[in-house]
């Protein structure tokens, strides 16, 4: 398997790119504040979110500077969500290190996170990026309401609570659960753009897990795609692709998350082989490039990655 390095090389250059507008971007004007701000820029992760973006800019156009200011947006909501996680969960470690809740105090992670959303939301405030911003906007909605829904049935912290381990139970539509229009779960066509349906009974144990981690993890995978897309003047039908597969490798990727973490390892186990089949045959509808080579060894790496 290709290391992550090798796999984004053709977004080198604009990786480069997003890490110093990042950098800047995080910048804070007082203390403790920005201290808060260069930990968090230090002890990132992967940068996924980003990556995505570029590599979905790249796929139909060049990125430009929209894209980085999308791109730096994710990063930064996902950044505030772990922050945020971290408190609701009294995390004290993050990524192997001190998290920001331990390393300074509740109060100030609360109060970080809410910095990091409202600097992301300056980024996408001018009106070429209305079209961004509201995809966006609808996704932070859909995350919140995923994470809330897993502490209500007890998803986290301790394996298959109250779940099947049947494998396909309740699956429709060649294995995906109750998908519909781009795979979404209980999401209405058309993206995050619109607000997702209220689903008030599920088929299968089944069916919610897959509702709640598209929620919670995959929408946001997909609105990165979708921002790339749009920030290239891709086609409808050109973000319409992106958006299929962004949500179903975020569905791959949270599933693969969840092994590692050891939740959910029945439903996970089962799903996830047909999970990366469905994602890679996405693939297929990209014109062959560097770029979507690239976008299929992602996938490889989120489905076989070790951490």
């Amino acid at each position: 398997m290709k290391s992550l390095e090798q796999i984004i090389a053709p977004i080198a250059a604009e990786m480069r790119q997003f890490e110093a507008f990042f950098g800047q971007t995080m910048k804070a004007d007082t203390e403790p504040m920005d201290g808060i701000m260069r930990y968090v820029a230090e002890t990132h992760g992967k940068r996924l979110r980003p990556i995505l973006v570029l590599l979905s800019a790249k796929l139909f156009g060049t990125p430009n500077a929209q894209t980085l200011r999308a791109a730096t947006f994710v990063e930064m909501v996902h950044a505030a969500t772990l922050i945020h996680d971290d408190v609701v969960d009294d995390d004290n470690q993050r990524r192997g290190q001190a998290s920001v809740k331990a390393r300074w105090d509740s109060r100030a992670a609360v109060l970080a996170g809410d910095y990091l959303l409202a600097r992301a939301m300056q980024l996408l405030a001018q009106p070429a990026d209305h079209a961004i911003m509201q995809e966006m906007l609808g996704t932070a909605a859909a995350m919140s309401e995923g994470e809330l829904m897993q502490s209500d049935v007890g998803l986290s912290h301790g394996g298959d609570v109250g779940l099947s381990h049947g494998g396909d139970v309740g699956l429709s539509h060649g294995g995906d659960v109750g998908l519909s229009h781009c795979g979404d779960v209980g999401l209405s066509h058309g993206g995050s753009r619109d607000k997702p349906t209220r689903l008030p009974w599920y088929d299968s144990p089944t069916a919610r897990y897959l509702d709640i981690i598209t929620r919670k993890t995959a929408t946001l995978m997909r609105s990165c795609c979708i921002a790339g897309a749009l920030s290239v003047n891709a086609t409808p039908e050109q973000v319409e692709s992106l958006s299929a597969f962004g949500l179903n490798f975020g569905i791959l990727f949270q599933l693969r998350d969840d092994l590692l973490d050891g939740e959910n390892i029945g439903l996970a186990n089962d799903l996830l082989p047909k999970q990366l089949e469905k994602t890679l045959r996405l693939i297929q509808d990209f014109p062959p490039s560097e770029t979507s080579d690239a976008l299929t060894n992602l996938t490889f790496f989120c489905a076989r990655r070790g951490q």
